[in-house]
């Protein structure tokens, strides 16, 4: 196969208004207006009704970068891109809400991962039931407000948490988040504490969609253990849709893209990115693609690597090789993956 790009793209991130944002993302290089309170930016991602903006290396968007050779990138079929990946800032409490696990005509899957990026004393996450339920009850419970229904998980800068299709959750007022998730825009709401839309009015709910799909059973496996992989890098979490390993580059680390594409992530400080004929600093928050077999260097930093994985190879493999469990591999996916 002949690929077109072999080196790295950088995403223009599209802003998104949300009831509950701000402007936190300010501080992380977003240009967020005064009085407009934007919750998401979206950093990376191709599915209908978005096509990441590229800067200037011929490809105007990602569409046109992954169709660009004689074949598709890997996982990219028809134009699409797997993954979506959006920095949020949660200035209040977003909606208690679900995602579906499997498609149908008017929903898409969404497997989803959490990276707290900035976080409150004492923070937390709502994820997860604390006590298993009929779906319809549980969300009539929460609908008239029974929130203590959902799971606190404490949280603080540098956590992840994995949040499987069908598991009701919501992310709480104060936290900015880096997620990764399957390129999907499908989200069914069960509670928003009173609020109103950006228009004044109450925004839709969606339960009997919601209890069609949420997983009522507890599940403690959410917050991975993250797994050491060597002394500069470990793995936050994975699942079959997509994995996310922390880099602590130090003075150089040489990254791969092999056969399929690698997202990075500046997580804190400056990274310098080289590859052969070009070179660029990146601030925090910056996003990088790298097409498949595209190599580079990065040095300085904590870069967040993402890319959809084979398990074997890039997960299970890893781990054991660094002398842990086959267990210890399978709780990164919160339960996702088993045997």
């Amino acid at each position: 196969m002949t690929l077109s790009v072999t080196v790295p793209l950088f995403p223009v991130p599209r802003l998104v208004e949300r009831p509950w944002g701000g402007s936190q993302l300010r501080s992380w290089g977003r240009d967020c207006l005064e009085g407009i309170r934007v919750g998401e930016s979206w950093e990376l991602g191709c599915f209908p009704g978005f096509d990441s903006p590229m800067e200037g290396v011929g490809f105007p968007t990602l569409s046109a970068a992954i169709s660009s050779g004689k074949a598709p990138w890997p996982g990219c079929a028809g134009g699409t891109f797997p993954l979506l990946v959006k920095l949020m800032d949660a200035r209040e409490t977003l909606s208690i809400q679900v995602h579906p696990a499997v498609a149908s005509p008017d929903a898409q899957p969404k497997n989803e991962c959490w990276i707290v990026l900035d976080a409150p004393a004492g923070a937390y996450l709502l994820a997860g039931t604390t006590i298993k339920l009929d779906p319809a009850e549980l969300v009539s419970r929460i609908g008239v407000g029974e929130t203590d229904l959902l799971a606190k998980i404490p949280v603080k800068a540098g956590d992840a948490v994995m949040i499987p299709a069908g598991t009701v959750h919501a992310i709480t007022g104060g936290l900015l988040i880096a997620e990764v998730q399957q390129a999907s825009d499908t989200t069914y709401r069960l509670y928003d504490w009173g609020r109103v839309g950006l228009d004044g009015t109450p925004r839709e709910l969606h339960l009997e969609q919601a209890i069609a799909c949420l997983d009522p059973v507890p599940n403690p496996g959410l917050k991975p253990v993250p797994v050491a992989i060597d002394g500069s890098s470990e793995i936050l979490c994975a699942c079959p849709w997509f994995a996310v390993k922390r880099i602590r580059p130090g003075t150089g680390e040489r990254i791969k893209a092999h056969d399929g594409f690698r997202i990075l992530l500046v997580q804190e400080g400056l990274v310098d990115l080289s590859w052969e004929g070009g070179r660029k600093s990146l601030e925090r928050g910056r996003v990088v693609l790298l097409p498949p077999h595209a190599s580079v260097q990065i040095a300085g930093g904590l870069v967040l690597e993402t890319w959809v994985p084979s398990w074997d190879r890039d997960v299970l493999g890893p781990v054991l090789s660094a002398g842990h469990s086959r267990e210890m591999a399978n709780q990164l996916s919160a339960g996702i993956v088993r045997g």
